[in-house]
């Protein structure tokens, strides 16, 4: 029973989300103005949507009341800033070391793609979309059948194939790039945001500020060409925050109340 809730979580998510894109796709709409936008919307709103309409089935009105009380359970102040810190250090960390071995870089910053209104609202409507579904609703599923790092690296992977329709669709941050780097990218940072979870007892706003924050800062600071460089940090990152979640930390702040 618990296997076929996450699927249809999962079957909802995917077929609204790639339906919006493929009618994007064979439009050829800008997913930045006029339908398109639209479009893509809803395809971003779409994990929460299918977590609202399977908490639904599944608990009714005393289960979508819990499910929202858990995805906005309070995050302490210091923790929300930590959060919000991580991504920026993180990418500050690796600049330095280009800089120390001499290696060839350009401006740590550069201005966004967009304009900072229309950046700072689409990522409100990123993570609005999406860490409701995949931090609130199927996370806590996963981790309660498979474990903490193995139910992370699964969610991590569907959270990545469910991006594969942008990689095509000319206009957005995905198309062009390579797909295998960046599945082993959202792995990564799924590991993270587990690790920041369980320490802000389960809180899923803390899943929406990293995810806005690494965001913006994929946006607006320097990435080298080389995945090796771009990758690295993160992947060990992504190691210590594993062995942290299987030494030191328990999973009840997760998995506690799921249905």
């Amino acid at each position: 029973m618990r296997n076929s809730r996450i699927a249809t979580f999962f079957l909802i998510a995917y077929g609204i989300s790639w339906t919006a894109w493929i009618i994007l796709f064979a439009q050829r709409f800008s997913p930045l103005m006029g339908p398109g936008r639209w479009l893509y919307l809803t395809a971003v709103l779409a994990p929460h949507g299918a977590a609202l309409i399977s908490t639904t089935v599944e608990g009714g009105r005393a289960g979508v009341r819990a499910f929202y009380s858990r995805v906005m359970r309070p995050l302490p102040f210091r923790s929300a800033i930590v959060t919000i810190c991580v991504p920026p250090i993180m990418y500050l960390m690796r600049d330095a070391i280009f800089v120390v071995l001499r290696l060839s870089h350009g401006a740590f910053f550069h201005s966004p793609p967009r304009t900072v209104t229309a950046l700072v609202f689409g990522q409100l409507a990123v993570v609005l979309g999406e860490e409701p579904g995949w931090r609130g609703f199927a996370l806590p599923r996963l981790i309660a059948r498979f474990g903490p790092i193995i139910g992370t690296l699964i969610l991590g992977i569907a959270w990545a194939l469910w991006h594969l329709p942008l990689f095509v669709i000319v206009g957005t941050p995905q198309h062009g790039t390579s797909f295998l780097a960046f599945a082993l990218l959202l792995m990564a940072w799924s590991m993270v945001i587990t690790l920041i979870m369980m320490q802000a007892r389960g809180s899923v706003i803390s899943a929406m500020l990293f995810h806005a924050s690494v965001n913006l800062c994929a946006f607006t600071m320097w990435e080298p060409d080389t995945q090796l460089f771009a990758l690295g940090p993160w992947i060990v990152t992504a190691g210590i925050a594993a062995w942290l979640i299987e030494s030191k930390l328990s999973r009840g702040s997760l998995t506690g109340g799921t249905p």
